[in-house]
């Protein structure tokens, strides 16, 4: 009986030696900067960088399958195949984004607001544009994707 009382005493202790080093961990990990926030800011900015490098099969991975977009002046709302259609199209020489929000939706999405500046060329007219983006993330797995977008022109 004694034997048996000391192994779950030991058991215990180990156990709770292994929390108090997740929950170490879990406060380095935030600490160097792995917040959801700070994830869902990087993909956005992976996304415009793979868009501007024309990278379809990059940017068509942060995209989740049943992704839909409304941009400025369009005539509604298109999906994922027609998004990467456009990059036919769109040639995005330049870009700067800012003013990054993110509001939880949940544990398994997100709201991510910011500003962009770009400016390049669709069907060779010059373009330049100044606008705000809503996004909605969701998380799939292990990874986040982006569910839906919606682009606002700022004058």
């Amino acid at each position: 009986m004694k034997t048996m009382l000391a192994f779950v005493a030991c058991l215990m202790m180990l156990a709770s030696g292994v929390a108090q080093e997740q929950k170490a961990a879990d406060t380095a990990s935030s600490a160097k900067g792995s917040t959801p926030a700070r994830v869902l800011e990087a993909k956005v900015k992976k996304s415009w960088e793979d868009y501007k490098n024309r990278d379809k099969k990059a940017f068509a991975a942060s995209l989740a399958p049943d992704f839909s977009e409304v941009t400025d002046g369009s005539e509604g709302t298109f999906g994922k195949d027609t998004e990467l259609s456009e990059m036919d199209h769109f040639t995005l020489a330049h870009y700067e984004l800012s003013n990054f929000k993110v509001r939880p939706l949940g544990g398994t999405a997100a709201l991510v607001t910011y500003s962009a500046q770009y400016e390049g060329t669709y069907d060779i007219q010059p373009l330049n544009m100044k606008t705000v983006y809503g996004e909605v993330w969701v998380k799939s797995g292990t990874d986040w994707k982006q569910l839906w977008a919606q682009e606002t022109k700022l004058k």
